[in-house]
C-alpha cells in the first residue's frame, strides 16, 4: 500500500513518518545512495509497505534545503542567541542569517536567556541586528517572557531552531511544549561552551505548525556566493546599493559607494566588519577555486 508522509526523525537508515493514519518507520530504497540523495527531516515522501516493512519511494520537490542542520521545507529559522552564556557567535548568526536570505526562509532572532541578561551583551546583540528588520524576540524558557510571542511566531510555519549548543533551544522547545521532556546541556566550566543534547533532528507539532530541534553546532561553512552578490543577503545594505558608483562594488575600498556612508547609522560597524572579512574569503575561494 503506498502512503504519502513526512519525515519527523531519522534516526541510522530509519526514518519515522507522520500521516493521517499515524507514524510509520521507514527505510529508504537503495536508488537514493546512489544518486547521492539523503531524507531528512521535513521532507515530503511518497512511501510504501509490503509485509510489515516500509520503504521510501519518492522525496517530494523541497521548498528548501539545509545542509548543517540538516532539514527541509523549513518556513522559518529560530536563530537563537545567549543573552549571558555562552557568547553569542556573531558570524555565526550572520551565516544562518545569509542562508535564509538564500534559501526563502524567514529569519527570527531569539535573545534567550534574558532573565539573566549581562546587559552589555544583551544590548551589543540587539545593537547588530535591529537595522536588519528581521523579527527580534526577547525570550527566556526560566520565566516565560515572550512565550506567548514566539508561539504565535510558530503557528502555521514549520520552523527550525539552531544556534550554539547550550543557547537554551531545547529548553525554549520544553517551555512551548512542557510534553516533549527534551533533554537541557549544562555549559562546560572550563570553556564556556555548550554540551551537546541533542543526537538527532526531530520535528515536533506543536502551537498550530511544527518546531524542529537540530544538534547544537558551532561551525558552519560558507555557501559558494559571488562576493559582488554577498551584500544582497543583507538586508540592511540593499536600500543603499543602487547609489553606488561600480555595480560589482563590494563596498570595501571602492570610491562613491552608497553603503559604507550608513555604517554606523543604519549598518551596523561589528556586522559590517563581519561582512568585510566575509568577502575577503569568498574572494580567496573563488581565486583559488580552480586550483
Amino acid at each position: 500500500m503506498e502512503y504519502t508522509g513526512r519525515i519527523i526523525k531519522g534516526v541510522g537508515s530509519f526514518y519515522t513518518l507522520l500521516t493521517d493514519d499515524g507514524e510509520f518507520v521507514c527505510k529508504a530504497r537503495g536508488r537514493f545512495r546512489k544518486e547521492g540523495i539523503t531524507p531528512v527531516p521535513g521532507d515530503y515522501c511518497r512511501f510504501e509497505t509490503d509485509g510489515g516493512k516500509g520503504y521510501i519511494t519518492e522525496i517530494l520537490t523541497r521548498k528548501n534545503l539545509l545542509i548543517r542542520p540538516a532539514a527541509a521545507n523549513i518556513d522559518k529559522l529560530m536563530i537563537v542567541l545567549s543573552s549571558s552564556l555562552p557568547r553569542p557567535d556573531y558570524c555565526l548568526a550572520d551565516k544562518l542569517m545569509m542562508q535564509c536570505e538564500l534559501s526563502g526562509i524567514i529569519p527570527v532572532i531569539l535573545l534567550n536567556k534574558c532573565d539573566e541578561m549581562e546587559r552589555e551583551t544583551y544590548e551589543a546583540t540587539l545593537a547588530q541586528y535591529k537595522d536588519t528588520g528581521y523579527c527580534i524576540i526577547p525570550v527566556s524558557a526560566h520565566n516565560g517572557t515572550g512565550i506567548d510571542r514566539l508561539k504565535a511566531e510558530i503557528a502555521g510555519s514549520t520552523c527550525c531552531f539552531a544556534g550554539q549548543s547550550a543557547v537554551g533551544k531545547s529548553s525554549l522547545m520544553n517551555a512551548l511544549a512542557p510534553g516533549l521532556e527534551l533533554p537541557v546541556g549544562q555549559l562546560s566550566d572550563k570553556i564556556d561552551r555548550g554540551r551537546h543534547t541533542t543526537r538527532h533532528a526531530q520535528l515536533w507539532q506543536v502551537c498550530g505548525g511544527c518546531m524542529l530541534d537540530t544538534p547544537g553546532f558551532s561551525l558552519l561553512d560558507m555557501a559558494e556566493i559571488d562576493p559582488a552578490k554577498l551584500s544582497l543577503l543583507y538586508p540592511e545594505m540593499r536600500p543603499h546599493l543602487d547609489n553606488c558608483r561600480f555595480s560589482e562594488c563590494l563596498h570595501m575600498t571602492e570610491p562613491d559607494c552608497g553603503v559604507k556612508p550608513f555604517i554606523g547609522n543604519g549598518i551596523s560597524p561589528e556586522r559590517y566588519e563581519r561582512y568585510c572579512k566575509f568577502a575577503e574569503e569568498l574572494k580567496e575561494k573563488r581565486k583559488h577555486r580552480y586550483d
